[in-house]
């Protein structure tokens, strides 16, 4: 019998091999033909899947969207156990820090998608942003910590949820290039989360 064909985990082969030419050369490196070659398949297979570069961009743009996901969650649903809001504020910021190589990988795609729309408005797989998600989850529990007397009354959840999410966009660039490793990231993330929780 000839042997079955997974077609999802075949896309997901062939987005990884997009990842690792973006991550290392920048989104412009990517082609059809480059991602056969790293996907160490046929151009005509990945055709298959992709007839054109900007749906292979836009499947691997939503797949990496997936995967920061289920790897910022795992973080998250340890620290919503705790029912510690500051530890879930702290989750949340780690989940998009580049903390590991893979974590790196994924991040670096992410700054090439970006780095491409900057100067071509968008067409670079059509992504949704990720920092109003990050924002809007951040705000959420600042706000259940100033209920809760943990962070002060006259902190705005939101203005301090846009802050912080800023400051993780900077230490992603700050990591990948070097200027800072994990063990300062955690200092600098630590030291923000002091002044916001001095109720705790």
């Amino acid at each position: 019998m000839p042997k079955r064909v997974d077609h999802q985990q075949r896309r997901h082969e062939i987005a990884e091999a997009l990842y690792r030419i973006a991550a290392a050369q920048g989104l412009p490196a990517v082609t059809l033909r480059a991602v056969a070659a790293e996907a160490g398949i046929s151009m005509n297979l990945v055709q298959y899947y992709f007839p054109t570069k900007e749906e292979m961009l836009r499947f691997a743009w939503q797949r990496m969207v997936e995967l920061s996901g289920e790897r910022a969650g795992e973080g998250v649903l340890r620290a919503l156990r705790t029912g510690d809001e500051r530890a879930v504020v702290r989750a949340y910021l780690f989940g998009v820090l580049p903390t590991d190589e893979r974590s790196r990988v994924l991040c670096a795609v992410q700054i090439a998608y970006f780095a491409v729309d900057v100067t071509r408005g968008g067409q670079a797989g059509d992504q949704e942003a990720l920092g109003p998600h990050l924002v809007r989850a951040l705000a959420e529990q600042l706000g259940r910590a100033q209920a809760k007397g943990a962070v002060p009354a006259h902190l705005d959840p939101r203005l301090e949820a846009d802050t912080l999410a800023v400051m993780a966009a900077g230490l992603v660039s700050a990591m990948l290039t070097g200027a800072y490793d994990v063990d300062q990231a955690t200092g600098i993330v630590d030291y923000r989360l002091d002044r916001i929780f001095t109720g705790t």
